[in-house]
């Protein structure tokens, strides 16, 4: 049960990255910025597959700590770095690698070679400011919101055009995208049309919740995952239910 609460999901990882790299470039990361609680790094091992990853750090703390790694850029790519589905703890606030980098520049955070604590502790302001904010935002609209609200999310621009080509790229983008996704909230069914069905191309996720689909509309909105803006928006649910993908 420790590993788990130890453990996170990395997301849009490419074919040139190898385990030993990625578990190098983001302990180097977390070293650099005063993310790990000690000396030497804090991830003990990587498993990469495919488009995605899995890291195991030394202590839970650090792990919370490295969720501040997400969007970090590797290799032409921004890494998505969450908890995996299988997690069910307690929320983590945290903010993103374009955080530490800000406050970085402005002073706001002084690193531990410069008498500083780090990004050790952003975890407890993230927490204060979330507190603050009643919970709003873990309901709030997203910032583009397409259609009336939801529990079903469609994604477009999230597959190239050989992501499908086999069978076992299809099982692992399939997996991947349940990883990725599930951080947003209770993910109930994940439907990725083959080559040559209606709704080619596109990702759809139903959640639990509409609270969730505007979570995962404001996390994956705009994002980039090889290259490619990602589009997120509401679907119709009875559509959905009756297996009609057109969007």
């Amino acid at each position: 049960e420790d590993k788990i609460v130890r453990e996170l999901f990395v997301g849009n990882t490419t074919p040139d990255m190898t385990e030993q790299g990625l578990r190098e470039f983001l302990g180097k990361a977390m070293e650099q910025v005063g993310l790990s609680a000690g000396a030497g790094n804090p991830i003990l091992a990587c498993r990469l597959s495919g488009k995605f990853a899995f890291v195991e750090l030394r202590s839970k703390e650090e792990t919370a700590a490295a969720l501040n790694l997400n969007n970090i850029p590797y290799l032409s790519t921004q890494l998505r770095v969450g908890r995996p589905s299988k997690y069910t703890g307690p929320l983590t606030p945290h903010g993103n690698w374009e955080d530490i980098l800000q406050k970085y520049i402005s002073g706001e955070l002084q690193l531990p070679s410069q008498g500083g604590s780090g990004a050790a502790d952003l975890a407890a302001g993230q927490a204060a400011h979330l507190a603050a904010a009643t919970g709003a935002a873990d309901v709030a609209a997203p910032a583009e919101p397409v259609g009336p609200a939801t529990n079903v999310v469609v994604l477009a621009n999230m597959l190239g055009p050989d992501d499908l080509s086999s069978d076992a790229d299809y099982e692992d983008i399939l997996e991947d995208t349940k990883e990725e996704c599930a951080q947003f909230g209770s993910l109930k069914d994940v439907v990725i049309p083959r080559i040559g069905e209606p709704g080619e191309g596109k990702i759809f996720l139903e959640y639990m919740g509409t609270e969730h689909a505007a979570a995962a509309i404001r996390g994956l909105q705009g994002r980039t995952f090889d290259g490619r803006k990602v589009e997120a928006k509401y679907f119709d649910p009875e559509k959905f239910a009756a297996k009609d993908y057109n969007a």
